[in-house]
């Protein structure tokens, strides 16, 4: 079925249409030299409006676009809009039904990420956030006009209102897993340690993001929440002992901390490392050859002693480097080391110069 303007009305409107033609599932819009074709999953609307003499039919578009047919016959407009209202809202009847569907599985999804045994991290609900944008935008109905809708109206506002509130409601979410699980797990919080630990640490330990920040002075109890943090993850079965590093600045804490999961875990499978130990660790791992740190890395006495003798193997065995030296040392510490009438440093003054440049 196809609309066209008159011959009168087409010269009298001078627009680029002149007839519409409905299509299977949309129409098209064209003249003489311009054609626009219509889907019905892009109409927003259709108006039937009557000017001085002759009708016309307005196709309004998302972001207030309007495609405007001119100059027809105003009782043949009317009865065009009304076939043509009928076929699009009756395909819209069916593809409300599709898309309830859709919405649906997406609130199906909001609702498994809001059970309370679960902490929600930025990154999941980032995820999911990022998928209910992906569906809504395959969805085949405009998504201005889902309100329209009984079977879609309500999915449609709780899926924008969830879209909408980006951090109130995970923080809300984890809220209430946290009080759920300092519950539950109270005698876990209270055993783990020598004492029980207090809120602000039980609340780091059950935190559930994948990276966080503890500020705390010395002595506060940080130690005991990496323990404890450990130790939850086993009993939630979150992670398993391999899975669990732990790493320490020096290798006194790391051992403090081996000593803290042994007596309260009562575990040897997680070990707590340095740094170094770490990086030492990786290296045997992937490699055949073992590699030896040099007993100069931890002792200063030896260090000292090597340079010292270093030092003074070059004064002696090139005097152009004693004399160096010596110059720099006179200049930078005039009458305070002693020298020979020679120009030889004294061996009191190279072990002097020694220990103050090793430190």
């Amino acid at each position: 079925m196809e609309l066209k303007a008159t011959t009168l009305g087409k010269r009298m409107a001078q627009h680029p249409y002149d007839r519409v033609e409905i299509l299977n599932a949309g129409v098209r819009v064209s003249g003489p030299q311009h054609e626009y074709l219509i889907p019905f999953n892009q109409l927003i609307n259709i108006n039937c409006k009557r000017g001085l003499v002759w009708g016309e039919l307005e196709f309004v578009l998302p972001e207030d676009k309007v495609v405007r047919l001119h100059g027809t016959e105003w009782s043949d407009t009317q009865r065009f809009h009304r076939h043509l209202m009928g076929l699009w809202q009756e395909w819209s009847a069916e593809m409300s039904a599709i898309a309830a569907g859709l919405l649906q599985s997406q609130l199906a999804i909001i609702a498994g990420s809001s059970v309370e045994t679960q902490w929600l991290t930025r990154q999941k609900a980032q995820a999911i956030r990022q998928q209910i944008i992906t569906a809504l935008e395959g969805l085949p109905l405009p998504t201005s006009r889902l309100a329209e809708f009984d079977n879609c109206r309500d999915a449609w506002l709780q899926c924008q209102a969830w879209l909408a509130d980006k951090e109130s409601g995970r923080a809300k979410h984890n809220q209430r897993y946290t009080e759920a699980m300092l519950a539950q797990y109270n005698d876990f919080f209270d055993q783990i340690e020598s004492s029980p630990l207090n809120a602000s640490q039980a609340q780091a330990v059950v935190n559930g993001e994948r990276s966080l920040l503890v500020l705390a002075g010395a002595g506060s109890g940080k130690t005991s929440v990496l323990v404890a943090r450990a130790g939850w993850l086993l009993a939630r079965g979150e992670a398993s002992p391999e899975q669990i590093l732990l790493l320490a600045f020096g290798r006194k804490a790391a051992q403090e901390m081996d000593e803290r999961l042994q007596a309260r875990l009562h575990t040897d499978e997680i070990t707590a490392r340095t740094f170094h130990a770490l990086a030492l660790f990786i290296i045997q791992q992937g490699s055949k050859k073992v590699p030896v740190v040099s007993k100069l890395e931890n002792d200063a006495a030896a260090r000292h002693a090597l340079f010292t003798q270093c030092w003074q193997a070059q004064c002696r065995e090139k005097k152009a480097q004693a004399k160096g030296w010596r110059l720099w040392l006179q200049k930078s510490w005039a009458g305070m080391l002693p020298m020979k009438a020679s120009g030889k440093m004294k061996k009191s003054s190279n072990e002097w110069a020694a220990g103050w440049i090793v430190g």
